[in-house]
């Protein structure tokens, strides 16, 4: 894909590169290093999404509460600590003289090292989107406003591009021009006013034809979510998203995998955006290169607790000459992706 260039190295110093958690949900103890894009695999009920909301605790878009406790029982610290390029570091933590009960409903003020936090420079977001694709129809916004957020299942989208188009028509041309060589096919798109307070995404393809996006493909839908978010005016410097293989073809996954690599590059929007993502799929980790991603293995011990490791690319290479990685986890299972134990 083509874009502009960017010092790779340069982004990566602003990205958590390693997160250290004690006692958040069924995450006991669990340190890992990260990459602009890093996978996380697992059965379910291993601790990924646990995984997740942790990390909106560390960069301050999630308030703890009793039932985040390990056993529910508040140890002496609870905490989540990041490391930001090589030196610098984020920490949300509580600290506590004694165990004591929690009620899983009450909140907790947590304390957080400002200075540092500042260097994630804007917001951390978690999105989920829909079996069916995010929704392509949404509540228009008058021109006083600023730009409009995107919602958790993808929402938003046609209030973005019409806040763009009106706003930022720059940013809303490149955005055009970059998602005319991701859809075999495209003209333009159109933003449509079904009524006066929505707005919707219509696709004019080659030879004038005009489709209504919501009938598009889910994996169509992906492509134009994950695009837009990259050119938000206020886009998130860390996004987390849970199982964006759900209603994609997989042969289309590869080209989802490929654009969310190049969001962490900065090829397209605004800045180069940190990317972790949890998958069920074989296909999704198929298109995943050991070399420049990581991946992380999560499973559950005998205590309860869950951990997680890096994939072991020195000992997978022995299977990639031959197999893809998602045929690896598919046929070894967890195991089959980390060192052997002595």
């Amino acid at each position: 894909m083509s874009g502009r260039r960017v010092d790779l190295d340069a982004n990566y110093k602003t990205m958590l590169t390693h997160v250290e958690i004690h006692n958040f949900r069924c995450l006991k103890e669990v340190s890992v290093p990260l990459k602009p894009l890093t996978v996380l695999v697992g059965a379910n009920d291993t601790g990924k999404s646990a995984f997740l909301t942790a990390l909106q605790w560390l960069t301050g878009f999630y308030q703890i509460r009793g039932r985040d406790f390990w056993r529910k029982i508040c140890p002496d610290r609870i905490s989540v600590t990041g490391r930001i390029g090589r030196k610098e570091k984020i920490e949300a933590f509580l600290f506590f003289p004694n165990p004591i009960p929690v009620n899983e409903d009450q909140p907790y003020n947590s304390v957080r090292e400002a200075s540092t936090f500042k260097n994630l420079e804007a917001p951390c977001a978690l999105f989920q989107l829909p079996s069916q694709g995010s929704p392509m129809v949404s509540k228009g916004q008058s021109d006083t406003s600023g730009p409009p957020a995107l919602q958790g299942d993808g929402g938003g989208v046609p209030t973005l591009l019409d806040f763009l188009l009106r706003r930022e028509p720059k940013s809303y041309f490149e955005y055009i021009d970059a998602l005319k060589l991701l859809v075999p096919g495209l003209d333009r798109i159109e933003i449509a006013t079904p009524a006066a307070d929505l707005r919707r995404i219509d696709l004019r393809l080659e030879q004038g034809f005009v489709l209504n996006s919501e009938s598009a493909s889910v994996g169509v839908k992906s492509i134009i979510f994950f695009l837009a978010l990259s050119f938000h005016p206020a886009p998130p410097k860390l996004v987390l998203i849970e199982e964006p293989e759900n209603g994609v073809h997989p042969k289309r996954l590869k080209q989802i995998v490929e654009l969310l690599r190049d969001l962490t590059k900065g090829r397209f929007g605004r800045q180069p955006i940190q990317i972790i993502l949890s998958t069920h799929s074989p296909f999704l980790l198929d298109c995943i290169d050991l070399k420049t991603d990581q991946v992380l293995v999560f499973k559950r011990n005998d205590d309860g607790s869950r951990t997680a490791e890096p994939a072991d690319a020195e000992r997978l290479k022995n299977f990639l000459d031959e197999f893809m990685l998602g045929e690896v986890w598919y046929n070894e299972g967890e195991e089959g992706l980390v060192a052997r134990k002595a």
